[in-house]
């Protein structure tokens, strides 16, 4: 009687069996200690902005309306997440893409570039912008640099402070941006239930005898704390003191 065994199935990879070498950049450990890099390493928030249709279909249109810049050039993707943005612009004709992206979702990018056909086209890298070295040569310059760097109000994140290193260190003379340019829209309002919602997150501080200890001389500190913290979310027209003005940033 012969018997056979079926080998286990092997263990799922994750997104740390990547065989991925930094070309210089963060280790581990620092990329743990990182906020945003913790946050977009993780495939449900790369998901989120995937399925954000808006953005995601503007990036590509323009990408592919400027296919003429794309052909034959050097791009670079600041902060490249899954790899979105390079593969549009290897679509639309790029020679080569460089991918950089800190946080351990460089390790997902590669793979789904790898999937798509676009291993030797598309090299991901990770690491900082400010550290990664790119195998260009000495003084050699890219043609395009793209990213999406744009958090609420354009600094939130601190990602244009990446997207112009990257500019400075890689784009040559005359190169293209995308985005190029950017514009803020602001306005006063007032919003009566946001006001009463900071003010009882506060109201915790008015305890006289919390386990025998009075908070009250805290009250104020943690008034303006909770004050001074943004708030993103929606709003309803009607709270606008004013018509909505605009400066552009360049």
């Amino acid at each position: 009687m012969t018997t056979t065994t079926t080998p286990p199935p092997p263990p799922p990879q994750s997104l740390t069996d990547d065989g991925l070498v930094p070309l210089g950049g963060v280790s581990q450990e620092e990329e743990d200690g990182n906020v945003f890099s913790h946050y977009y390493g993780q495939l449900s928030h790369q998901q989120n902005m995937l399925q954000d249709a808006i953005r995601t279909t503007t990036y590509q249109q323009a990408i592919f309306q400027n296919a003429a810049d794309f052909k034959g050039s050097k791009v670079i993707d600041v902060g490249t997440g899954s790899g979105v943005l390079a593969f549009f612009s290897a679509q639309a004709g790029a020679e080569k893409v460089y991918g950089i992206e800190m946080s351990r979702i460089a390790v997902a990018a590669k793979k789904l570039m790898e999937a798509n056909g676009m291993a030797g086209k598309i090299d991901i890298v990770k690491g900082k912008v400010e550290e990664v070295e790119l195998p260009l040569g000495d003084g050699k310059k890219v043609d395009i640099i793209v990213s999406e760097p744009l958090g609420f109000l354009l600094v939130h994140e601190r990602m244009l402070e990446s997207y112009i290193v990257a500019r400075d260190r890689w784009l040559k003379p005359g190169g293209k941006m995308f985005p190029t340019n950017s514009t803020v829209f602001t306005a006063p309002f007032s919003d009566k239930e946001l006001y009463d919602e900071c003010m009882a997150k506060s109201s915790f501080w008015d305890y006289k005898d919390f386990y025998g200890l009075d908070l009250t001389c805290m009250k104020e500190a943690a008034k303006e704390e909770h004050f001074s913290q943004p708030v993103v979310g929606y709003f309803n027209p009607d709270c606008l003191l004013c018509k909505t003005t605009s400066d552009k940033v360049n």
